[in-house]
């Protein structure tokens, strides 16, 4: 009995570990898979992390199904702080804004400050589902 608690226990433990994540920190590199190397998906350009918007987008990134990346402009590099923005291709010239790139071009985007609580829940899922 304590054998099959034990292996219940790993199972769940091993389920949980391999969950997949739909929002997270990306940096330069990943930016250029998209840009460059023909990469479709949604990226959210920011420049600061924990802004309130972001738990609605990670929200809609789970419920959707759907990845997310999010581009802090000023940590282009993981543990790199910059002084100035990193921005090194066109089309994303707003702060806080999701944008749906599809053949090295941005070919959507929403601003993600304009809205709050439901209806920010509401664009952004539109929005994917527009896309995806």
């Amino acid at each position: 009995m304590k054998r099959i608690v034990a292996l219940v226990g790993i199972v769940f433990l091993l389920a949980a570990c391999s969950e997949k994540e739909y929002f997270k920190q990306i940096y330069i590199g990943d930016m250029k898979e998209y840009m460059e190397e023909d990469k479709d998906g949604f990226l959210l350009i920011v420049n600061e992390n924990d802004q309130d918007f972001q738990a609605y987008v990670k929200e809609v990134a789970e419920n959707e199904k759907v990845e997310i990346g999010m581009y802090n402009s000023y940590l282009s590099e993981e543990g790199a702080e910059e002084s100035n923005p990193v921005l090194p291709f066109d089309g994303f010239d707003r702060y806080n804004e999701l944008y749906y790139v599809e053949d090295n071009e941005v070919k959507g985007n929403l601003d993600v400050e304009s809205y709050e609580d439901m209806e920010l829940t509401q664009e952004l899922e539109h929005f994917v589902n527009l896309h995806k």
